[in-house]
């Protein structure tokens, strides 16, 4: 039996799939000590079947959408009231192995032994609806230039990245406590990345895991593969989100010349190829075109017509 003990798992939802999120659940259920679902809405049905199954959860009902943010800050102000010294976050569209928890604590722990100021490690991911295993890469600058990280391209077990995504991300615990929340004026989409950045510029450094998988979903449908990059399908509100909080995140004094040039010219290129996967394109494009407009002016919050 893994050593579980101080770990809390944290899984947002909004409006789950029933069986995938029971899936989630039960996976995680037997690897830590304390299983919080915070619900941004429609997930109350889920979680009374997961007590129907057994699964021993503490459920946290918000009433509305408020954003990923706000909910991970309220799963991270309960887990710091429990005392447990790592967080595990996940959305409700992963798949955990029933070894992801033990791996990446023994990650954590071997960091700190050797004196690493470790804030987050996280899972190499890869699209669980996909029939080929198709890794994202862990991205990090070095000589000014974004640089990436495969399991297929680099051989070491863990390497130093500069973003990881929310689900299956290890946090310490403190990291938090002493005062690296969530900003929840993003809502959703660079709410990892941002805390990462901010993390990051605080001393605190993060670890990707090249020998520990996890599958997941990260889009409303498989993404479109174009000159080997991934695009990810969405709905126009969320394209809104994408564009506005890219804008918004080159503008923080922590973000490098680099990555700020990598995003901008990332930003251009999706602003096109949406137009070409979307189903809606016309709604795409107001969308994005109002989520750059926000972005400059540095609006916040959920999206009002």
């Amino acid at each position: 039996m893994p050593d579980t003990t101080n770990i809390a798992a944290l899984v947002v939802s909004y409006r789950p799939d029933e069986s995938t999120i029971l899936n989630l659940l039960q996976s995680l259920s037997s690897q830590v000590d304390y299983l919080i679902l915070i619900d941004n809405g429609g997930g109350q049905n889920s979680a009374l079947a997961a007590q129907a199954q057994g699964i021993a959860l503490e459920y946290i009902e918000l009433g509305s959408n408020l954003g990923l943010g706000h909910a991970l800050n309220v799963g991270f102000k309960r887990a710091a009231l429990l005392g447990v010294k790592y967080v595990a976050t996940f959305d409700q569209d992963s798949a955990p192995s029933l070894k992801l928890i033990e791996s990446l604590k023994a990650v954590h722990l071997n960091l700190e032994i050797n004196g690493v100021n470790c804030a987050a490690v996280a899972p190499v991911f890869f699209d669980r609806r996909e029939a080929a295993k198709v890794y994202f890469p862990f991205y990090f600058e070095k000589n000014g230039r974004i640089n990436s990280a495969t399991p297929e391209n680099c051989s070491t077990e863990v390497i130093e990245t500069d973003v990881l995504i929310t689900s299956g991300m290890l946090v310490r615990t403190d990291v938090w406590v002493d005062g690296i929340r969530y900003d929840e004026g993003l809502f959703v989409d660079y709410t990892d990345t941002e805390w990462c950045f901010r993390a990051r510029s605080k001393g605190h450094r993060l670890f990707g895991c090249l020998r520990v998988e996890m599958g997941h979903a990260p889009s409303d449908a498989p993404p479109a593969r174009i000159f080997g990059l991934s695009f990810f399908r969405y709905s126009p509100l969320r394209r809104y989100y994408y564009f506005r909080n890219t804008v918004r995140f080159c503008l923080a004094p922590y973000v490098s010349r680099t990555w700020r040039r990598r995003l901008t010219m990332g930003l251009a290129l999706r602003f096109f190829v949406n137009l070409l996967i979307d189903e809606k394109r016309f709604s795409s494009l107001k969308m994005m075109i109002r989520g750059m407009s926000d972005g400059f002016q540095g609006k916040s919050g959920e999206f009002l017509k």
